[in-house]
């Protein structure tokens, strides 16, 4: 009975290390804040693992209406994932950016752009399939660049 159980928790374990590398994709819920316009964002995000080393996340945002503007904002990032412990990493991002700006009451109405995002995050297994991150980046858009910061919850599978 003991060598069976034994023999159960190693393949748990090795499925589990195997799923972590390529092949890995996580959905999840992101929270955050954006200077643009000192607003708070939420989004949904996706992510894929292409290997151990480099993940794919793109991710859609919504800026909450403040000083009379909201915004859409979708991003495709890659993240540079550095393993720090067994159950967290650390990861540089770079990636490109497409943002859809209302103003209301000015006449302006909707101005879109694309740009650049470059920052770094660092995420924690909080079990197998629940993941904690947190996230800052630099979007680099004409007339709208910003700071973000991001806390996001994922599951994975």
């Amino acid at each position: 009975m003991k060598r069976l159980l034994t023999i159960i928790i190693i393949i748990v374990a090795a499925t589990t290390t195997i799923m972590a590398q390529k092949g890995e994709k996580t959905v999840g819920l992101l929270a955050g804040y954006t200077t643009e316009s000192h607003a708070a964002v939420a989004g949904l995000f996706f992510q894929y693992r292409c290997s151990s080393l480099l993940r794919l996340a793109p991710d859609c945002q919504f800026v909450i209406k403040n000083n009379n503007r909201s915004a859409f904002i979708f991003n495709g990032n890659a993240q540079f994932l550095i393993k720090t412990s067994a159950k967290t990493n650390i990861y540089p991002l770079a990636g490109i950016t497409y943002h859809n700006w209302k103003t209301y009451n000015a006449g302006i109405g909707n101005q879109n752009r694309f740009g650049a995002n470059v920052g770094a995050g660092f995420e924690a297994m909080a079990t197998p399939t629940l993941k904690l991150s947190v996230e800052a980046k630099y979007s680099l858009v004409k007339d709208f660049s910003s700071g973000n910061f991001f806390a996001s919850i994922g599951y994975l599978f």
